[in-house]
């Protein structure tokens, strides 16, 4: 069982918000083709506009906030999830000048993961035809 105790996490301002990141982590031995991180934008402040090579969701968890992805822009409060595409410029501003907007970021499918989940199949599949070419010998 894997826990990474609250008290115990580290945050870093990044992307222009408090970020956590949950996962993947260094406590972890198997690599993770997905990582997530909970975030918290002060109040007043808007990420850093940005654009990423992976497909990326925000849950939101507390707070009102505005979206911005290209040319689109909409308000998301708590319970809300929006989908951002894979080389979207985004930003998340928050629209409150007393509270946090916290929400969850959750990334998966980057061009490494993908490689690695290639990487891992063709080792299988040489050792799976190395094993029968053994068999078929005897």
């Amino acid at each position: 069982m894997y826990i990474q105790r609250k008290i115990e996490a580290l945050s870093k301002y990044e992307y222009g918000c408090d970020l956590r990141r949950l996962y993947p982590s260094q406590d972890l031995s198997n690599p993770l083709y997905w990582g997530s991180a909970i975030a918290s934008v002060r109040p007043g402040e808007c990420t850093t506009p940005h654009k990423h090579d992976e497909l990326e969701t925000f849950i939101v968890l507390a707070g009102k906030g505005r979206m911005y992805i290209e040319a689109e822009e909409e308000d998301l409060e708590a319970g809300d999830v929006v989908f951002i595409p894979r080389e979207q410029t985004h930003r998340f501003q928050n629209l409150s000048n007393q509270d946090p907007l916290t929400f969850i970021t959750i990334f998966w499918d980057s061009p490494e993961a993908r490689e690695q989940i290639k990487t891992y199949i063709d080792n299988q599949t040489n050792a799976i035809n190395s094993q029968q070419g053994d068999l078929s010998q005897k």
